[in-house]
């Protein structure tokens, strides 16, 4: 691993593999941070160096190794982090993005603000909602006005519900990298405004793409993937909805099944 730098003041890493002929840009979700992705997620990044893919990652302000409020983002800087990002990516190979829960809304808004030369997308358990209705905008707003900070009204499950591997929970749990507290009223009216962002363009999503979620997540709702994959444009598109899958699906019991159609389908376009 080496740092990279996007020219903003976040944690950037990259991951070489010998042989190059793609790269990846990965945004991890809510909570968490880019190196997970080395020793858990199935040693993902490790898995895609072996493939042939350079991996790119940034850990979001007030997340990993990135400076600032442990747990707090306005969404609207981090879709402009990833762009950024993405600007900063080296020209000459296909760039796959990947975006994992909260990553994978970002990188949804990503896409659908700028296709550029984007070659495969993968949207793992996004943290999309269904379109706002004006109550919750509004409450939404006073809130953050009140208190950017606060917790939202709403509970967050804990740890158990990332993945039905105990020993892995007990793993997470002990992490003192991971943020595992509530989501906090500015995330949670940006998350909202993001999402509307990304409903109302739609129509500029068509690049190749898959979606992937368990049905039984309780971090993310499965539906929201089901409502993206039917209305983005792109004539290649793929939704895998997993029976019993929680919401780290790569760190799941499930791990194998769904690492194996992760790799069936981004070898076949990458």
């Amino acid at each position: 691993m080496s740092s990279w730098d996007i020219g903003a003041p976040v944690a950037g890493y990259v991951w070489r593999a010998a042989s190059p002929r793609a790269q990846v840009l990965l945004q991890h979700g809510y909570g968490e941070y880019a190196e997970r992705y080395v020793t858990q997620y199935s040693g993902l990044i490790p898995k895609l160096n072996q493939n042939g893919f350079d991996v790119f990652a940034i850990d979001l302000p007030g997340h990993g190794r990135s400076e600032g409020e442990r747990g707090q983002i306005d969404l609207h800087e981090a879709v402009d982090l990833h762009l950024k990002a993405r600007q900063a990516l080296p020209a000459g190979l296909p760039t796959v993005l990947f975006g994992h829960s909260l990553g994978g809304l970002i990188t949804a808004a990503s896409i659908v603000r700028e296709r550029g030369t984007i070659a495969a997308a993968i949207v793992s358990a996004s943290a999309m909602q269904t379109p706002s209705k004006r109550w919750e905008r509004m409450l939404s707003k006073i809130a953050t006005t009140i208190a950017p900070s606060g917790p939202m009204p709403l509970p967050r499950p804990g740890v158990e519900a990332l993945t039905r591997d105990k020993d892995l929970v007990k793993v997470i749990d002990a992490d003192p990298m991971m943020y595992t507290g509530k989501a906090k009223n500015l995330v949670a009216k940006t998350v909202l405004e993001i999402s509307d962002e990304v409903w109302s363009k739609t129509d500029n999503w068509k690049v190749p793409t898959l979606i992937i979620h368990g049905n039984k997540d309780e971090s993310t709702n499965y539906l929201n993937s089901m409502g993206l994959n039917e209305k983005i444009l792109s004539p290649d598109r793929k939704l895998i909805i997993y029976p019993g899958g929680y919401h780290e699906l790569l760190n799941d019991t499930i791990r194998a099944e769904v690492e194996r159609d992760l790799f069936d389908w981004l070898l076949a376009r990458v």
